[in-house]
């Protein structure tokens, strides 16, 4: 019997990429779409050659008073192949509305959440998502759209780390033509989200009428280049990571939530070099750059430079930045009165300026 050329190619992405290691439990996300259920399926047919053990994971976000009836059709497919499921229900919109956060966004954080959750309470190393290279030709389309420079032109990556549980998706270089062709061939039923076709959604705008738009009129690879684009970017943005990795230890000093970059030694560094490393600081201290627009990057440039000792910019989520004589500080907000370090002479540093927005 010829072999399934999906699951073949899955299970070299698995194996050259080190996605996945013998012995792993991989916690697998899935919404009951048409891309979680291939995910799922195809995982299924690789767990013994890869002596993996699966475990399913669904999050009901109560979006939709029928979504009682995608965590059963997960729990039918998760009953058919033998695999463990574990369902969460979440209050996304109470979520959204609690934390000021859109619909969408309170939706990927509070399903992150939740899978981190089960993978930790069933001891999976490795949690599976289905994104495909659709949905990195959308993201990389949509970051460019707001105004991403080459860290977020790198889009979706392969594998990253959510706590102590590693992300991984080796869907990324499927399209999603080929898994729906996947599933009719294997008789595979699934949900249909209706929010996925709401216009109200950028993403959905972007792959409803932008992409069909630039495919028909500019070019018919538009798909395949953003996902060009973004491994472009990926090999760039390593490269500036490690370059400006190299400078950490000779320009940042660590003082308990405070980081120190000298600014001798910042104004030295090419342009690129010094915004990796504040990228770098401000990973350091907050886990992530939500929120982070260009504008942002500007208020430091002249922080740096053109702005009186004491000056102070405030940075989206729990960060702050402020010149003294010798250094830009980085620090978490609730840390602004503990007293900054003095300079060499000694000098008291005059009141603060605070940096408009």
């Amino acid at each position: 019997m010829k072999k399934e050329e999906l699951v073949e190619r899955l299970r070299a992405v698995l194996v050259e990429a080190h996605l996945v290691s013998r012995g792993d439990r991989v916690l697998v996300g899935v919404s009951g779409g048409s891309d979680s259920v291939a995910l799922l399926h195809l995982l299924a047919a690789l767990r013994s050659r890869l002596g993996i053990d699966l475990i399913v994971g669904h999050v009901d976000h109560q979006l939709r008073v029928d979504s009682a009836h995608d965590a059963a059709g997960v729990a039918a497919l998760a009953a058919t192949l033998g695999v463990p499921l574990e369902c969460i229900t979440r209050d996304v919109r109470r979520e959204s509305t609690g934390r000021g956060w859109s619909l969408e966004d309170a939706a990927r954080r509070v399903r992150y959440d939740a899978l981190r959750d089960i993978a930790r309470r069933r001891g999976a190393g490795r949690l599976a998502l289905a994104h495909t290279a659709d949905d990195q030709a959308e993201t990389v389309l949509m970051r460019l759209i707001r105004g991403a420079g080459l860290t977020g032109l790198t889009g979706i990556p392969t594998a990253r780390p959510l706590d102590e549980v590693t992300i991984i998706r080796p869907l990324l270089g499927f399209w999603r033509s080929e898994l729906l062709a996947y599933l009719e061939r294997h008789q595979l039923t699934y949900r249909e989200d209706p929010t996925n076709r709401d216009p109200a959604f950028l993403r959905n705008r972007i792959r409803l009428q932008l992409l069909p738009l630039l495919e028909r009129e500019y070019n018919p690879h538009i798909k395949a280049l953003c996902c060009q684009l973004a491994e472009q970017c990926q090999v760039d943005r390593a490269y500036l990571q490690g370059a400006a990795t190299r400078y950490w230890k000779r320009l940042v000093k660590r003082q308990g939530h405070t980081l120190l970059i000298r600014r001798d030694g910042l104004a030295r560094q090419p342009e690129a070099i010094k915004r990796m490393l504040v990228r770098l600081a401000i990973q350091q201290l907050q886990g992530d750059l939500n929120g982070f627009e260009f504008r942002h990057w500007r208020q430091i440039q002249r922080l740096a430079v053109d702005q009186p000792v004491g000056a102070v910019v405030d940075l989206p989520g729990a960060l702050q930045l402020q010149r003294t004589r010798e250094h830009v500080v980085v620090r978490l907000k609730a840390d602004a009165s503990t007293p900054l370090p003095l300079s060499r002479n000694h000098d008291i540093l005059p009141a603060r300026h605070k940096e408009p927005t």
